[in-house]
């Protein structure tokens, strides 16, 4: 059996690492190992799951110890495809790779902006087997920024619908001190200048002034978690959106969600909409990256331009009023996860590129 190694940088838990976690449990076809720095979450959760996991600190693209330490397991391990997953892991990783022994090297491109101008960025693309692009967006910048459309495949990010069957969130009324009669809106993001809470607070409160029983819940943890305090202080909404700092129980979360809202200004796929759709939950969202790939404007969910607060707002109370059409575009959603963004699907159409690699 082939050994795929994984390399993960990140300390957070966000969408990419979930798809990490995804890939490795279900990748049956090949062996699996994870290296990632030992006090992450994804070390935690994959070690949880029973995966192979190697702790390696990583300080940065420049750091070379680590680069030594992802070499040496690729030379131990004869490891055949090395998966980068986050930026810099692209970068020591590849030098890893290249350093470390006859594999061939993936690397998933998860955002849809323009590759740095600078030569190591540069450098980290041209050098590798394959690029994963998690939607036709970021394929589509990675061409514009010169690179060969075969070098490229679309990979979406896929969800596992199961984790949000039979989820009753129930407790989350009492411990978050919320009236279980009154619509509840919400976002999970981390709180980060691209997903542009700022947006989304400033359309709270048009809504809450028409509709004022409506909450609004905000998970997610991030540097500018004070500036949205702040904003939401100025706009008097201290008892109409409550922030909820970083959560685990995000299934539970989506089950007590009227309407869903994605704010981001820039968004290479956009995983959390997909875990909202596959909890039926309606979504209303932003016009950017690969987000229409997901919602289709007007059949399972409503798209606006981003940092526009009026427009988003409208189209959260057009959801409010109308609960039916609400809840047809949250079955539509649904059924679109199902199809197109499941899990096995994203498994499988990893596998085909690493077969490709391998011949």
């Amino acid at each position: 059996m082939e050994t795929v190694l994984h390399i993960d940088s990140a300390k957070t838990w966000r969408g990419g690492q979930q798809q990490v976690l995804y890939l490795a449990q279900r990748l049956t076809d090949y062996h699996n190992v994870i290296a990632c720095p030992p006090q992450s979450l994804l070390a935690e959760r994959a070690k949880a799951k029973g995966l192979e996991v190697l702790p390696v600190e990583m300080r940065g693209e420049w750091d070379l110890l680590a680069v030594c330490k992802l070499g040496k397991i690729i030379r131990k391990n004869s490891i055949r495809i090395v998966h980068l997953h986050s930026p810099h892991a692209h970068a020591l990783g590849l030098l890893a790779a290249k350093s470390g022994g006859n594999c061939k090297v993936v690397l998933s491109r998860r955002v849809d902006f323009p590759i740095k101008k600078n030569i190591l960025s540069r450098l980290k693309y041209a050098n590798v087997d394959r690029i994963i692009a998690i939607s036709q967006r970021v394929k589509q910048v990675l061409m514009a920024d010169g690179l060969a459309e075969e070098m490229v495949d679309v990979v979406y990010s896929g969800v596992d619908t199961d984790r949000f069957r039979k989820i009753k969130g129930d407790y989350l009324i009492s411990e978050l001190a919320l009236n279980k009669h009154k619509l509840r809106i919400g976002n999970i993001a981390a709180l980060a200048w691209h997903k542009d809470h700022r947006t989304l607070v400033e359309a709270a409160r048009i809504v809450v002034d028409e509709f004022p029983e409506v909450i609004f819940l905000i998970a997610g943890e991030g540097p500018l978690r004070r500036e949205i305090e702040i904003l939401i202080r100025k706009l008097s909404l201290e008892e109409k959106v409550k922030l909820l700092g970083f959560r685990q129980d995000v299934p539970e979360i989506l089950s007590l969600l009227d309407l869903f809202v994605m704010s981001s200004s820039w968004e290479g796929l956009g995983t959390s909409l997909l875990d909202a759709l596959a909890s039926r939950v309606p979504v209303v969202s932003t016009n950017v990256g690969g987000i229409p790939e997901i919602v289709k404007d007007g059949v399972n969910g409503i798209l606006v331009p981003p940092g526009n607060p009026g427009a988003l707002a409208r189209a959260i109370i057009s959801l409010i009023r109308n609960r039916a059409l609400a809840e047809q575009m949250a079955e539509e959603g649904f059924q679109l996860v199902n199809k197109k963004f499941s899990v096995d699907r994203m498994v499988q159409d990893t596998k085909k590129i690493y077969r490709h690699l391998l011949v």
